[in-house]
């Protein structure tokens, strides 16, 4: 296999959070390169198949982190990468190639498992599942997690590299709101046109979604019209709405606030 080149960065996780990453040791087929003040590196001809690489399987090159602060990880990344991510621990390191045909994914998560997420994607209006591979990066913030830590409901943004077939698995998954972050239950918008209402719900087909969502309104919801307040009994099937709703510990919604924008005819 011929030399090639391989550019990097490191992004301090975990019990690194908030170290420099200047002054690492990157060591990867004999060679060696030292970060600058950003966490880069740099290599040139580099071969998988070099007698001083080990190699997790064929056609991998593996990178050994060092520093004289207890930095001690390594991690392998294809042959084929030009240019990576590091997301680094003292004694983990996840290499991602970058460069690849990626897809990116925001919403909330209505499946998770070990192995896959699926999350109600805002781009696409429907759900779109992705492969968690041991390699995957889950995060909130700076603080590592596990797919255990993520549940239904929760606000995810996710990073996906697309394969050959078309699936994706993820290279990072970033919890931005958990479903149990407030007392009152996570909070939900939805909006659209009004499918079905009543003096106790309203059924909203969401423009997020591209579906109906039911939400319970209660004496303590607000219904409004700029500043005027109204009454269910206002809201008419084809008024355009935006509605403001917390989730209950069953699952179901209650409308906090309901915004009439554009009446229909």
């Amino acid at each position: 296999m011929g030399g090639t080149a391989l550019t990097g960065q490191i992004v301090p996780m975990a019990d690194l959070a908030g170290v420099s990453p200047a002054g690492i040791t990157v060591m990867c087929s004999g060679q060696v390169s030292v970060t600058d003040t950003a966490g880069r590196f740099a290599f040139v001809s580099l071969s998988a198949n070099s007698a001083r690489l080990t190699t997790f399987s064929t056609g991998n090159l593996n990178l050994l982190f060092t520093r004289g602060d207890g930095i001690n990880a390594s991690g392998s990344v294809s042959s084929s990468a030009s240019n990576v991510l590091v997301y680094l621990q003292k004694t983990q390191a996840s290499i991602v190639a970058t460069g690849q045909s990626k897809r990116e994914l925001e919403g909330l998560i209505t499946a998770i498992s070990s192995s896959s997420i699926t999350v109600d994607d805002a781009s696409t209006h429907g759900p779109v599942t992705a492969a968690i591979a041991p390699t995957t990066v889950i995060r909130k913030g700076n603080q590592t997690l596990s797919a255990t830590d993520l549940k239904v409901g929760d606000r995810v943004h996710v990073k996906a590299s697309v394969e050959g077939d078309g699936s994706l698995t993820a290279f990072e998954i970033m919890l931005q709101q958990s479903s149990n972050d407030n007392g009152e239950g996570q909070t939900r918008e939805l909006e659209g046109l009004i499918t079905a209402v009543s003096q106790t719900s309203i059924t909203v087909n969401n423009a997020s979604t591209g579906g109906p969502v039911t939400a319970k309104i209660t004496s303590n919801t607000v219904i409004r019209k700029g500043n005027t307040h109204i009454t269910p009994s206002d809201l008419k099937v084809g008024d355009r709405v935006h509605v403001k709703t917390t989730a209950n510990s069953d699952g179901s919604l209650t409308a906090k606030e309901i915004m009439l924008q554009n009446p229909g005819d």
